[in-house]
């Protein structure tokens, strides 16, 4: 593991928050509108956008494949007015008035539920908590790199903001949303019970290191069963990337790339 030098917030001191998190935030909009094609625009989302954020949120989830990617009984306090307000950040991206994407990072306060308690971070290093909280993409808009985008934009604004700690929870089941985090340094790293019956990945980046695999530790799980593979992560594995076999179409597989770190 190689650590990289930086200028984060000392350990025990809180970040960036409230108006001046607000305005760095939009100052780093630059890494998610850079070359968005001509008829899509992005900006930072305020109180006034509550409305249609809730309506299109809920759209996304109604017609979700699978019901499990995305359950709203595992979030935590007001998600909306949370992620609008001084608990959060959140960009949206639009073709023309119409919201076709977001992706909100939550700003725990020492009074707030902090996924780094999850993952057994020292107290100290709680206040350097960002979490990914949630990013979704209209169906007919993916595949043109937006969800990449919004999770450029929220790492950005965590470094910024001197967050190194990124977390969040996904469904295991959601191999396509995990692996995306995954290509950006953010690896699954234990599975936790949330929201009563919910199985999550935890999902966990610290942006002042740079963890390797120890190859001698690799090994294949399919990700319809990882929800099950509590070994992995006992271990002290984590998951690496998201692989495919057998070609694209009905043979397609995919798997988990897991392995302790070097």
């Amino acid at each position: 593991m190689t650590r990289k030098t930086s200028a984060f917030a000392p350990v025990g001191a809180f970040p960036l928050h409230g108006e001046a998190a607000r305005a760095a935030a939009g100052a780093r909009l630059a890494v998610l509108s850079a070359d968005l094609p001509t008829d899509l625009t992005a900006r930072v989302l305020d109180g006034d956008d509550a409305e249609q954020l809730h309506a299109f949120r809920l759209s996304i989830v109604a017609r979700l494949d699978d019901p499990d990617h995305y359950r709203m009984a595992g979030e935590v306090g007001n998600f909306v007015a949370d992620h609008l307000g001084d608990k959060g950040l959140t960009a949206g991206i639009f073709r023309k008035d119409r919201m076709i994407a977001y992706g909100a990072l939550g700003l725990p306060g020492p009074d707030d539920p902090n996924r780094g308690r999850d993952l057994g971070l020292p107290e100290g290093e709680l206040p350097l908590v960002a979490h990914m909280s949630s990013a979704m993409v209209e169906s007919a808009e993916r595949g043109r790199g937006l969800h990449h985008r919004l999770i450029g934009w929220r790492l950005e604004v965590a470094h910024t903001l001197g967050r190194p700690h990124l977390l969040t929870t996904v469904s295991p089941r959601n191999h396509r949303s995990w692996g995306h985090l995954a290509n950006h340094g953010l690896h699954p790293r234990r599975l936790l019970q949330v929201g009563g019956d919910l199985v999550r990945l935890l999902v966990h980046r610290d942006a002042r290191v740079d963890p390797a695999l120890d190859t001698t530790t690799a090994a294949l799980v399919p990700v319809e069963t990882l929800a099950s593979r509590w070994d992995v992560f006992d271990r002290g594995g984590r998951v690496w990337a998201r692989l495919s076999a057998g070609g694209e179409g009905p043979d397609q597989r995919w798997f988990a790339l897991c392995g302790r770190e070097r």
